[in-house]
């Protein structure tokens, strides 16, 4: 019998510190559920930072079940930043707070991720994880998949690897250079460069992996910047000052163009009985930097996210719902 459930898709952004925000929704999506999120999805998806909540939901732990909550995964941003987001002072001044070399160096986040994600591999991912980064070698966007890595060693990665890889934000930490379990050596930077918002990415490795299926998606942007760059200042702007700005706008653009295909593509006849749902606050100025660790930052950020869930509580019980009977 052929199934006819759609595929449920749960896709979140790039935005570093951002990050904070769909944690937030996630716990707020899990408080309606009664059993661990990723039981309730087909396929998880994440660019960047988004990358990592996305793997810390699907990852084992020593009991088969998911390794982390949706509280834990909050845990990354509020326990855990600064040890990603962390420099010493030569480092900062040889540096040039970025313009020279990577901003911070890649010992905080590479730690970070081997505490949290030791020697599990892609493999091992409890549902079909997908994570977006590109390929310096290659030049070419490159995806991800425990699906594949589990028929190929060859795009099999250590999961804090391809984290690493996802994360890798040109201008804030060096590319990663990794290996498969196959022995392939690659380098990479952040998918934020070619897919912040990776849901497009995960529809067709759903489609791939689950052919002809409706999908069910939900998709977490990490807060829409709302504060304008003016374009008199930008007129003027080289490629030092772009720098500062340019992997906001890519991430900023791309998700916005993102929903916009998702958007017209769920109206079309060829994906009958599929939905799409994207939730994104606005980020009031003067919060939401990429790196900013401060306890203003953070609080900032959680206090826009409970507003926002609080606003939404329809369609998160609506979101619940359709959950809890397709399980």
């Amino acid at each position: 019998m052929t199934e006819t459930r759609p595929v449920r898709i749960l896709a979140v952004d790039g935005g570093g510190i951002r990050g904070i925000i769909p944690a937030v929704v996630l716990i707020a999506l899990q408080e309606r559920l009664p059993r661990p999120l990723a039981e309730y999805f087909d396929v998880i998806a994440g660019t960047s930072t988004g990358g990592l909540i996305a793997a810390g939901l699907c990852v084992p732990g020593d009991d088969g079940a998911p390794r982390y909550s949706a509280e834990d995964v909050l845990g990354f941003y509020t326990d855990d930043c600064r040890q990603i987001f962390r420099r010493d002072t030569p480092w900062e001044i040889e540096s040039l707070d970025g313009m020279r070399r990577p901003k911070y160096p890649p010992a905080g986040i590479e730690g970070f991720l081997a505490d949290r994600f030791g020697s599990l591999e892609l493999k091992d991912a409890l549902r079909l994880l997908v994570l977006v980064t590109y390929d310096l070698g290659r030049r070419r966007p490159m995806v991800f998949s425990s699906a594949r890595a589990a028929e190929d060693p060859a795009v099999n990665f250590l999961v804090r690897d391809a984290c690493r890889a996802t994360a890798a934000a040109p201008t804030y930490f060096p590319p990663a250079l990794v290996q498969s379990s196959g022995g392939t050596a690659r380098e990479f930077v952040d998918g934020g460069v070619c897919s912040n918002d990776p849901t497009l990415p995960a529809f067709v490795e759903a489609d791939v992996q689950f052919p002809g299926r409706p999908v069910f998606i939900v998709s977490l942007g990490t807060g829409r910047m709302t504060e304008p760059i003016a374009g008199t200042e930008a007129r003027d702007w080289g490629a030092t000052q772009w720098a500062l700005h340019v992997l906001d706008v890519l991430a900023d653009g791309q998700s916005g163009m993102s929903e916009a295909c998702l958007r017209h593509l769920m109206k079309t006849r060829e994906r009958a009985g599929s939905s799409y749902t994207r939730l994104q606050p606005d980020v009031p100025a003067g919060l939401g930097r990429m790196d900013d660790t401060s306890d203003e930052n953070l609080d900032g950020l959680q206090a826009v996210a409970h507003r926002y869930c609080d606003g939404q509580r329809a369609q998160l019980d609506a979101l619940a719902a359709a959950l809890k009977n397709w399980r």
